[in-house]
């Protein structure tokens, strides 16, 4: 029995040896490599600038003070026939800040101009009748703080909806007036001018589009956006007679035309934001000593 106990200890501590010098012959394991870095995460503010074209979306509603048919019979009636505001062109810049990944804002400053308003205002009282003919230029500035909610980005690609409000400054100028005075059947040119008109009212709007990653700081938008920025009014006329134009050939006073309804558009356009705030990449942690333990 003690041969055999002998023998059963002897062959254990050779095995240990064994097992330890195979340990010691192994390659070491490959060094740990650093994890990638993650895509940086902008938080802060950014600068950015758009140009679109709009598409007018209401028909002006105009009326003219004073009331033309005061003093007329009640039979006579006054209205104005084609109304219409062309198409337009805008551009503006601003800044803002991107909060966290999907919401950001921004404050931007807007000129928009080369819309042309025209319409044709018929007095008629018989069997006299009175055509004027008007033609404008209707230019703004606006001033809109605006709010957007990013949905997620697919393949560098942000789906986003936003909205704003602001005020707009809507001017009438270069306002023409080419008019036909028809009375007892004799017909004679009349008219005048308007001179320019401003006013300031307020202005909302509601946003959607699309944000491709040009590179890592700057991005393009693409969107569509609905516009309603108020009201606009002309200036006072001056009328032509026979000593020339002034107020006072405009009946004893001048007349203004303006708008009962907003001025609403439908904009389409494209920008760049360029990101100026903290870049946070990610970090990996120091390497660390390896450590065999056998």
């Amino acid at each position: 029995m003690a041969t055999c106990k002998a023998l059963f200890l002897a062959g254990g501590a050779f095995l240990a040896l064994a097992s330890a010098a195979v340990a010691a012959d192994l390659p070491p394991p490959p060094p740990l490599e650093p994890l990638p870095p993650a895509p940086a995460e902008f938080s802060g503010w950014y600068l950015r600038g758009d140009l679109g074209g709009a598409i007018n979306a209401n028909t002006p509603d105009l009326g003219i003070s004073p009331n033309p048919l005061i003093g007329l019979p009640a039979t006579a009636t006054n209205t104005f026939y084609n109304s219409t505001i062309s198409d337009s062109a805008f551009g503006d810049i601003g800044f803002g800040y991107q909060v966290n990944s999907w919401f950001r804002a921004d404050v931007t400053g807007e000129y928009r101009g080369g819309a042309t308003l025209q319409s044709l205002e018929v007095v008629n009282t018989q069997p006299n009748q009175f055509s004027d003919f008007y033609r404008a230029n209707l230019s703004s500035y606006i001033a809109m703080v605006n709010g957007y909610v990013d949905l997620g980005t697919w393949y560098g690609v942000t789906p986003y909806v936003g909205a704003g409000v602001g005020v707009a400054y809507n001017m009438l100028s270069g306002m023409s007036d080419n008019g036909i005075a028809s009375i007892s059947g004799a017909a004679s040119p009349a008219g005048g001018y308007f001179s320019s008109g401003n006013k300031t009212d307020f202005a909302w709007a509601l946003m959607a589009g699309l944000s491709f990653n040009v590179t890592q700081n700057l991005k393009l938008d693409v969107g569509y956006r609905y516009l309603d920025y108020g009201r606009f009014t002309s200036g006072t006329s001056n009328c032509l007679s026979g000593n020339g134009f002034s107020v006072a050939n405009c009946g004893g006073s001048g007349n203004v035309v303006s708008s009962h309804n907003e001025l609403a558009t439908n904009d389409f356009r494209i920008g760049l934001r360029w990101m100026i705030g903290d870049e946070t990449p990610y970090a990996p942690p120091p390497e660390q000593p390896l450590v065999r333990k056998y």
